[in-house]
């Protein structure tokens, strides 16, 4: 009976540790999107900034 209890507290201990992982991981692949997508947002305004001083440069 003990082996039993035992057995259940391990195989649950895992699956709380193993959960956590998977969270862990989705949170940081959260985040990274996220920051990509703010890179690609600043990139685009960058590169309107450029167009924009070269068009101002050319009417000068």
């Amino acid at each position: 009976m003990i082996l039993i209890i035992i057995m259940i507290t391990i195989t649950v201990i895992y699956y709380l540790i193993q959960r956590e992982r998977i969270v862990r991981n989705e949170k940081r692949e959260i985040l990274k999107f996220k920051q990509e997508e703010k890179l690609a947002e600043l990139l685009k305004m960058a590169k309107e900034e450029d167009l924009k001083k070269k068009e101002e440069q050319n009417n000068l």
